[in-house]
């Protein structure tokens, strides 16, 4: 073969010559030259586009169709298109030779495949009902908007196409511009493209950068744009960290059946060995599930729990599966061999482990759910013996069809058992119906009315006695009882003036149930998370969960206010108060809704633009006006700066056992230009005075290509994990892959 001149890719408009439509080339003209009359060569149209159409299986047209009865040759000159189903021809001069089957297109030809690729020739020769042909340039825009340009074509079987001195790539050039090489390419002495096996081969292949060789492979493949799926090696994952050394990771995808599909990621690292990774995939007649595993024998031998330094792995799975109209259940695996392995090995930064098996029942008004969990913590202060499991808990809520007493009624039951090896075990049956009325009346005001009554049945064990620190409550079971009656007050009050408008909504909410408390031989198991803010300020019932509950009279007082501007945008603020006959001793002084008074709540919301939202919450001591919670974020946009900001502060709260929380948080994104853009973010934890993460970068990304560069720092610090540094560079060319480099040793 002659390695002679390569094949150019051109200006801007290549791709847009040629009177290009949604069809693609295949003909069949016997037909038509069968129906042509007798005689010498006769025109059969004249002036534009004249058509001729044969038992609607070939359309041809053209400004002039000529058959000559002496040589059986067809001749179609000017715009011709020729169409056969979904299949188009186009080009400025055609001709079909009846007793050869040879089928010439000349000037501007352009052909389109059922696949939506588009061809580009000066010149064509098709055989064979069009399986065969030879064209000596060609250029091709692929389905996906890449381009295949190349020398000497021949097609054969109508699904083989073999070029040479060919280039493909995806990215675009522009004369105009001063390009005159696209960003990337891959050059090579011969392309074959099978659409049979839907794969790109190239051989003596070169990849080139900027018109620069960078890489030689005498072999490549790639699968061309109609493949969504195809079993092959994935791009590489290049490494570096002080823990596990030089690594590199080879992805091989399998695609088994349609249906289902496997990964697997063997990671060859210096320091630890192979850590092997593999994920399956499928789908089923009822549903989707999918199993993720990995695992390594470490060379250091030093796991993160005594005992499991032989082998260290872990499993991870979901799945979701329909039984009938009503009927459906999922699952969901979370497992490791010990607390550090995932975030050791860069596999997850998951600290709780969470695993699952549900069923689902839903008819109309009636809806069940029965679920089971096993939990696991991967912190040090983390026990298995005091981590619960919950099998089962079940919950059924039904909704009745009829008003009664001009309101609606609902009903709720709920079932637990928990159990712990060592710890408090229980098991709970609740049930309770509400009824509740709203009405609106002729001046606006809103009303409405509420009631409701709920019973418990707990039996419990081993539930520590607070009095006296170290025993326990003797085993029981006991029930109680709360019916709990309530009215709500609302008038939200309309003005509009000079395009604003806005809304002020004065609330008013009384409560009362008996004040009988809580008892501390009642485990909280499902209510440790409690939070006294603007969400909840006009709830009924606060705590999350059916262990505890709030009783006693109380009143709700608050104000919501609203307006919006000419120009769309808005604001909104709240702010409230709950009052009590009595103190609530189930509460510690923290939570702010202990006391008679609780402390004041709010929250106020700006957002100016669609561009930018600030909102702020807080809570602060009624007594004291000490701030007891401080919440700012923002998220922005202007011109090409674009950024996310948060402060959070939050008291000490004996009631969820964690101290004083005050961190704040920066994101922020800056395009320099079209393609490229700075980004960096950072988490600090002023409380304690240290960083929690950050990470700093560079990035460029166009049509065909992805850059970026960050510096990255992680203050993990954990049995054997130790606080690391890395620099990670990550290059993706888009429709070949991606390939990433991560960490720098001794950066720590």
């Amino acid at each position: 073969m002659t390695r002679g001149q390569w094949m150019g890719f051109g200006g801007c408009d290549l791709w847009k010559g040629g009177r290009v439509v949604a069809m693609a080339l295949a003909l069949c003209l016997p037909a038509a030259g069968a129906a042509l009359a007798q005689g010498g060569t006769q025109a059969l149209a004249g002036g534009p586009e004249r058509s001729f159409q044969q038992s609607g299986e070939v359309l041809m047209q053209a400004d002039e169709l000529t058959y000559d009865h002496d040589t059986r040759v067809v001749t179609a000159t000017g715009h011709v298109e020729i169409a056969f189903g979904s299949r188009v021809l186009l080009a400025d001069r055609v001709t079909y030779e009846e007793t050869t089957g040879v089928v010439t297109a000349d000037g501007n030809v352009s052909l389109l495949d059922p696949q939506g690729d588009v061809a580009f020739a000066d010149r064509l020769v098709l055989r064979n009902e069009m399986k065969d042909g030879v064209i000596q340039t060609l250029r091709v825009l692929l389905s996906d908007n890449s381009r295949l340009a190349g020398h000497d074509v021949v097609r054969t079987g109508g699904n083989m196409t073999t070029m040479h001195r060919a280039v493909y790539s995806p990215c675009d050039i522009c004369e105009e511009k001063g390009q005159t090489t696209p960003l990337w390419q891959i050059k090579a002495f011969r392309v074959i493209h099978n659409r049979e096996e839907q794969r790109i081969i190239y051989e003596d292949a070169y990849l080139e950068f900027f018109g620069i060789p960078v890489a030689y492979v005498p072999y490549f493949s790639q699968p061309d744009p109609t493949v969504k799926r195809q079993s092959g090696f994935l791009p590489p994952k290049l490494a570096s960290s002080s823990d596990l050394g030089q690594e590199v990771e080879i992805p091989y995808y399998w695609a088994i059946a349609p249906d289902k599909d496997v990964t697997l990621s063997p990671r060859f690292t210096t320091k630890e060995g192979v850590i092997y990774k593999g994920e399956y995939r499928q789908r089923i007649e009822s549903g989707q599930f999918k199993m993720f595993g990995t695992g390594t024998w470490p060379h250091t031998q030093t796991a993160g729990t005594p005992g499991d330094a032989d082998f260290r792995g872990s499993l991870f799975g979901d799945g979701d599966f329909v039984v009938n109209e009503h009927w459906r259940w999922g699952f969901q695996t979370e497992l490791t061999t010990d607390d550090t392995y995932l975030r050791k090995y860069d596999m997850s930064l998951a600290t709780d482990l969470i695993n699952n098996v549900n069923a689902t029942y839903v008819d109309g008004r009636n809806s069940f759910t029965a679920d089971a969990y096993y939990f696991r913590g991967l912190l040090a202060a983390d026990s298995n013996a005091t981590t619960p499991w919950v099998a089962p808990i079940l919950q059924y809520n039904y909704s009745y069809p009829e008003q009664v007493a001009g309101g609606r009624v609902g009903f709720a039951a709920n079932a637990m058992v928990l159990e712990r090896s060592a710890g408090a075990s229980s098991r709970r049956i609740s049930a309770e119906v509400e009824w509740d009325r709203r009405r609106t009346s002729a001046a606006g005001i809103v009303y409405r009315l509420f009631a409701s009554l709920r019973g418990d049945i707990y039996s419990v064990e081993d539930v520590p006695n607070p009095s006296v620190p170290g025993t326990t409550f003797a085993s029981t079971t006991m029930a109680r009882g709360l019916p709990t009656i309530g009215t709500e007050w609302s008038y939200p009050l309309a003005r509009s003036d000079n395009g604003f408008r806005q809304v002020i909504e004065p609330i008013v909410q009384l409560i009362y149930s008996p004040d009988v408390g809580n008892t501390v031989k009642i485990p909280d198991e499902d209510s440790l998370s409690f939070e006294f803010d603007d969400t909840n300020l006009f709830s009924e019932d606060r705590f999350v969960g059916l262990d505890r509950w709030e009783t006693g009279a109380r009143a709700n007082v608050g104000v919501r206010y609203s307006v919006f501007l000419p120009g769309g945008g808005q604001a909104s603020a709240l702010l409230g108060q709950s009052f009590r006959v009595h103190d609530n001793t189930s509460l510690t002084p923290d939570t702010g809704l202990s006391d008679q008074s609780s402390d004041y709540v709010g929250r106020i919301s700006v957002a100016p633009s669609d561009d930018l939202l600030v909102t702020y919450r807080f809570r602060i001591d009624d007594e004291r006006y000490k701030i007891r919670r401080n919440e700012v974020n923002l998220i922005g946009q202007t011109g090409r700066l674009s950024g996310q900001f948060g402060y959070a502060y939050f008291a000490a709260d004996q009631s969820v056992t964690f101290i004083s929380r005050e961190e704040v948080f920066l994101g922020a994104t800056v395009r320099l230009d079209e393609y490229w853009s700075l980004f960096g973010r950072t988490r600090y934890d002023i409380a304690n005075d240290r960083a929690v993460a950050s990470r700093i970068g560079v990035g460029y990304e166009d049509e065909c290509f992805d850059f970026a560069l960050s510096f990255n720092q992680s203050f993990i610090r954990d049995r054997d994990i130790e606080p690391e540094s890395s620099v990670t560079l990550q290059i993706t060319l888009k429709t070949l892959g991606a390939a990433r480099v991560a960490g720098a040793p001794g950066i720590n």
